[in-house]
């Protein structure tokens, strides 16, 4: 049984420094500032959730006690859940962090393929290869830009590209 890392590409080593000088210096950080907004996005989403369950079931509870002040207390749950949900809806953290690990997993994907010669990086001399890995990154990156906007009822301002620099934060998306 061979090694695994026998298997590997002989160029993988360069490939890989390759594609992380890409990353870092071209793209400033993309790849990583996807993956941790990803997971911020999705810590919002998993504590406004849980916040919603908790002031419902609060509700819930407050209304077996025979007290004067149950009706303001069931009121205020009620607005705090409205306003829980509508800013997520406003947010829109759960899509921002479902789109987000989406195309930080299709990165990190397209250069594992990148660096081991695999899919279409096989059998390609080296230039073409790094070419194709820096379109192929470019793309992702542009598909998930048009999908922030036209998830959000606009389009890219004409005749602009997505750039592709790290985005500041979803509301700074260009």
């Amino acid at each position: 049984m061979t090694d695994q890392a026998d298997q590997r590409d002989p160029r993988a080593t360069g490939r890989n420094t390759r594609a992380e000088q890409y990353f870092e210096q071209e793209l400033k950080g993309q790849r990583r500032w996807y993956s941790e907004r990803a997971s911020t996005y999705k810590r919002r989403t998993q504590l406004l959730g849980l916040l919603i369950l908790g002031a419902g079931a609060a509700t819930s509870f407050v209304q077996v006690l025979a007290l004067p002040w149950v009706p303001i207390v069931t009121a205020a749950l009620g607005g705090v859940v409205v306003l829980v949900e509508g800013w997520q809806r406003i947010a829109r953290y759960g899509e921002t962090w479902n789109a987000y690990r989406t195309a930080s997993e299709r990165m990190k994907r397209e250069q594992r393929l990148y660096v081991n010669g695999a899919g279409t990086y096989r059998n390609v001399e080296e230039d073409e290869a790094y070419l194709r890995f820096v379109e192929a990154i470019e793309g992702i990156l542009a598909e998930e830009q048009q999908i922030y906007w036209q998830s959000r009822g606009s389009e890219l301002p004409a005749g602009k590209q997505p750039k592709s620099t790290a985005p500041g934060d979803a509301g700074q998306h260009v």
